[in-house]
C-alpha cells in the first residue's frame, strides 16, 4: 500500500486528486495539506511514502517544501504538479522525476504511479540527485540563469561565461576547468561546481569529471558497457562511468 500526502494550495485541486486517486486500490490517503509549512509538519507526523506536491503555492512554494522534507530522515517519493512551460517540463524528463502537468488527467496519473511501483521505497542517492537537480533546474527558470562563473589563473579572478566551459576535473586537490579560453583554477569542490552548472547542460560524467553536453563530438563504446567521450578542441577523452551511464543514455537518446 503506498501512504500518499497531496499538497496543494486550491482545494478544488486537492478535490480532484483525491476523485481520480478514488478506484486505486493500492494508493491511501493519509492526509492533505493547503500550504507549504502544513505540509511540511504532516509530512513529519504521516511519513508517508509518496507525495503529490503542487509547485506554485504563496509563500512556501513547492521546491521550497522538497528541499526542507528531503532534509528528513524518512523521505518519500515525490510527483510534482505543474502549470510550468516546455522548460520546466524537460527539466523533469532529463531528471527522471515524474510530474502532473495541470490540469491533470487520469491516465497520466496513473501512469505516474506505475513508476513510483517500480521504484523501491528506500530512496537512493541517485533519486535524491535527481530531486536536487530538478529544484536546481526550475529555481533558474524562476531567478534567472546566472551564466558567469569567476575562476583563478595567474593569480587573478577571471570571470567566464558557462557557455565557454568545455569539461571540468580534478587534479590532485585542484578543481581543473578546461574552457575555450584556456585552463583555470576552481577555488572549491567539483560537487559544487556542479551545482552551478548542471542546469547549463552539463552532465557529471564520472566521479572526476563534468561535460559541457554541447561540446561532444563522439560517443565510443568502452568496456563493461561504459562510454568515453571526445569533446571538441580536446585530446583527452573523458570517461562515463557506469554508475552514470543510464542517465547518459537517456540524456543522449542513446538506445
Amino acid at each position: 500500500m503506498i501512504n500518499c500526502l497531496i499538497v496543494d494550495d486550491e482545494m478544488p485541486a486537492r478535490e480532484e486528486i483525491k476523485y481520480l486517486l478514488e478506484d486505486i486500490e493500492d494508493v491511501n490517503i493519509v492526509g492533505e495539506a493547503s500550504h507549504g509549512l502544513e505540509a511540511i509538519e504532516m509530512n513529519d507526523i504521516l511519513n508517508p511514502d509518496l507525495v503529490i506536491l503542487d509547485i506554485q503555492m504563496p509563500k512556501i512554494n513547492g521546491l521550497k517544501v522538497a528541499e526542507e522534507i528531503y532534509k528528513r530522515e524518512k523521505k518519500p517519493l515525490i510527483i510534482f504538479v505543474t502549470a510550468y512551460d516546455d522548460f520546466a517540463i524537460k527539466a523533469f524528463e532529463v531528471n527522471a522525476i515524474d510530474y502532473l502537468l495541470k490540469p491533470v488527467s487520469k491516465v497520466r496519473l496513473e501512469k505516474a504511479l506505475d513508476k513510483i511501483r517500480s521504484i523501491s521505497k528506500t530512496i537512493t542517492p541517485q533519486y535524491e540527485r535527481h530531486i536536487e537537480r530538478l529544484i536546481s533546474d526550475i529555481k533558474v527558470k524562476e531567478e534567472g540563469e546566472v551564466n558567469k562563473i569567476c575562476l583563478y589563473k595567474n593569480g587573478a579572478l577571471i570571470p567566464l561565461d558557462s557557455k565557454d566551459i568545455i569539461y571540468c576535473t580534478v587534479e590532485e586537490r585542484d578543481t581543473i576547468v578546461i574552457s575555450k579560453k584556456g585552463r583555470f583554477i576552481y577555488q572549491d569542490t567539483l560537487s559544487k561546481l556542479e551545482k552551478k552548472l548542471v542546469h547549463c547542460g552539463f552532465f557529471r560524467s564520472h566521479r572526476s569529471f563534468i561535460i559541457n553536453l554541447d561540446y561532444i563530438e563522439s560517443i565510443e563504446p568502452w568496456f563493461n558497457s561504459t562510454y568515453q567521450v571526445k569533446m571538441q578542441n580536446v585530446e583527452e577523452k573523458i570517461p562515463v562511468s557506469r554508475s552514470q551511464v543510464k542517465e547518459f543514455k537517456k540524456i543522449m537518446d542513446i538506445k
